[in-house]
């Protein structure tokens, strides 16, 4: 081998790539990070949604209204209540597991399925608020829907929903 034929490159040349990668890395990280939280974010609204039209859905179903339990659930719902208060066994309450493909409306239930940043003990609240187009409030409690990380916002009331990521 010959003292001028070298191959490979020199440590000078690999620290520079290092150097520029660490720019790289050091510049989008941040920006993969709120990418990720809006991802998650969506993911929530999403679950949040299919809750919601499972809901809207049955309780336009005839049999459901027919269902005493139900009915005795749909006709509260002008105070806003819990997703795990709707009676179980009721045809609501079967109707909705049905639609969405879970086995019970636990808040262990739905709180494993979030992914964006929430306190533990979160709820998601329904309440009637009238119209045809969206009849029902949907939230969930200590979620953030700003990509921000607030998960103080407890509120139980249609008003107080704020930041929550909900449905209205």
């Amino acid at each position: 081998m010959k003292n001028g034929d070298n191959k490979g490159f020199s440590l000078v040349e690999l620290i520079i790539v290092i150097a520029i990668m660490a720019v790289l890395i050091g510049v989008l990280t941040p920006i993969m990070i709120k990418y990720v939280e809006k991802a998650n974010i969506s993911s929530d609204q999403q679950m949040l949604d299919a809750i919601y039209q499972a809901t809207v859905y049955a309780m336009a179903d005839a049999d459901i209204a027919g269902d005493p339990a139900s009915k005795t659930f749909i006709d509260g719902l002008t105070t806003p209540c819990t997703l795990e208060s709707i009676p179980a066994g009721s045809k609501l309450y079967d109707e909705i597991l049905d639609t969405i493909g879970w086995t019970d409306l636990n808040q262990s239930t739905y709180e494993a399925r979030l992914r964006s940043a929430h306190s533990s003990g979160c709820e998601i609240y329904l309440a009637y608020q009238g119209g045809v187009k969206n009849p029902l409030a949907m939230w969930i409690t200590t979620t953030d829907q700003t990509g921000k990380k607030d998960t103080s916002n407890t509120s139980n009331t249609i008003a107080g929903i704020g930041n929550c990521i909900s449905i209205q």
